[in-house]
C-alpha cells in the first residue's frame, strides 16, 4: 500500500479544496515599490555624497562676493554737525556739498590770533615808520655833508694852486687840508651809521618773528576750519548715513559711506587645490544668486589668503582658507549688482 503525506502544489492559489478565496487585489501590485521606495530614500546621503565627488571632478568651482568701490567720509576734525545737505540713496556728483561741521574751538583761535596779527601789523608799521623818519634825516645829513666835502676839497685845490703861485702860505693850506679831512671823515662816518640803520633793529626782528609764527598757526587753523565743510570726492551714491544734525564727531568718525556703481569688482575665493586657475586674464563664468549668469576676468591676483566664511562653505566642509583673486565683469551685466552679494565662479 502507498500511503502519500505531502499534498500536491495547489496551482489556483486563489482556489482552497473548491472554495474560492477572495484576496485584496489593490495591496499585492504596490507591495514591492515600498520597499524600492525604502530603499532608495536610505540611500540619498549615499548617492549626495558620489554627486558632490563626481561634480567635483568634473567641474572647478570657487565662492564669491560682489564688491563695489566705496569711500567712507570721516571727520576730518572734532566738531558738531551743525548740516547735512545729503540723504541715504541719493546720487551726488563731484565736490557736491555733504555736510557742515562747526567747532567754537577753532572758530575762537582764529578770532584771537587774527586779532594778535592785527596788533602786530600795527607795531610793525610803527617800526618801520620811525625807521623811514631816521633814514630820511641820515640822507640828509649825508647829503650835506657831501656837500661840505666837495666844498672843501675845491678850497683845498684852490689854497694849493695859489701856493704854487707864492699867493698863500703853507700854514693856510694846511688848514684848509684839515678842514677838508674833516669833512671826509665825517661823510665816512654817516654813511655808515646809515648802512648800519638800513638792518632792522632788533625790536622789529622780534615784531616780524611773532608776526610770521601767528600767521603760520593762523593758516593752520583756516585748513581746519575749511575741513569742516564735507565734499563728495567724486559721484556716487550715499549708501549710508551714520550720524545725524546736532552729533559730535570725533576726528576720523565716519560720516557717510558713499559707493561707486561705474566701479564694480569681483572678490573671488579660490581653493588652494586649483591654484593653477587664479591667473590674471584668465575668463571665468559667474553665477548669480537668482540662477542669471555673466563673464568676468581676473584683473590680479594679490597673493594673499583670505579665510571663507561659514554660509559659504559646503555642509561637509569647514571653514578654511582660499587665495584671494580679484575680478571684473566683462561687457554688460544685465543682473542687479549688489555690494556684498555671494555668488558662484565657475572657470572655464
Amino acid at each position: 500500500m502507498k500511503i502519500r503525506f505531502n499534498q500536491p502544489e495547489n496551482k489556483i492559489p486563489n482556489d482552497d479544496r473548491g472554495l474560492r478565496i477572495r484576496y485584496s487585489d489593490a495591496k499585492r501590485p504596490g507591495r514591492p515599490w515600498r520597499w524600492y521606495l525604502i530603499l532608495v530614500i536610505a540611500s540619498f546621503p549615499l548617492i549626495y555624497l558620489l554627486g558632490l565627488i563626481a561634480w567635483e571632478r568634473m567641474t572647478v568651482e570657487a565662492n564669491g562676493r560682489i564688491r563695489v568701490a566705496n569711500f567712507i567720509v570721516r571727520a576730518p576734525v572734532d566738531g558738531y554737525i551743525q548740516r547735512i545737505s545729503a540723504e541715504p540713496l541719493q546720487m551726488v556728483s563731484g565736490g557736491a556739498h555733504l555736510a557742515q561741521l562747526v567747532n567754537a574751538s577753532l572758530q575762537e583761535s582764529h578770532d584771537r590770533i587774527q586779532a594778535e596779527i592785527d596788533w602786530l601789523e600795527k607795531e610793525q608799521q610803527k617800526w618801520m615808520l620811525q625807521a623811514e623818519h631816521a633814514r630820511s634825516g641820515s640822507l640828509r645829513l649825508i647829503k650835506y655833508a657831501r656837500e661840505q666835502k666837495d666844498f672843501l676839497h675845491k678850497r683845498l685845490r684852490q689854497y694849493e694852486t695859489l701856493f704854487a703861485q707864492g699867493a698863500a702860505t703853507q700854514a693856510e693850506v694846511a688848514t684848509m687840508r684839515n678842514q677838508y679831512n674833516s669833512a671826509l671823515e665825517n661823510s665816512v662816518r654817516l654813511e655808515q651809521a646809515y648802512h648800519r640803520e638800513q638792518s632792522p633793529a632788533p625790536e622789529m626782528l622780534h615784531v616780524s618773528n611773532q608776526m610770521n609764527q601767528r600767521t603760520l598757526e593762523l593758516e593752520k587753523i583756516r585748513d581746519q576750519i575749511k575741513q569742516l565743510t564735507l565734499v563728495a570726492p567724486a559721484e556716487g551714491l550715499i549708501a549710508e548715513l551714520f550720524a545725524q544734525p546736532g552729533e559730535y564727531l570725533a576726528r576720523g568718525q565716519a560720516l557717510f559711506e558713499i559707493i561707486f556703481p561705474d566701479k564694480v569688482y569681483v572678490d573671488a575665493f579660490i581653493p588652494p587645490k586649483y591654484q593653477d586657475y587664479a591667473v590674471a586674464g584668465r575668463t571665468v563664468s559667474v553665477k548669480f544668486p537668482n540662477g542669471e549668469t555673466a563673464k568676468a576676468k581676473i584683473i590680479g591676483v594679490p597673493g594673499v589668503m583670505r579665510k571663507s566664511s561659514a554660509e559659504e562653505a559646503n555642509p561637509l566642509e569647514v571653514v578654511r582658507s582660499a587665495i584671494l583673486a580679484q575680478m571684473e565683469f566683462i561687457g554688460t551685466v544685465e543682473n542687479r549688482i549688489i555690494n556684498g552679494m555671494p555668488i558662484t565662479i565657475y572657470f572655464d
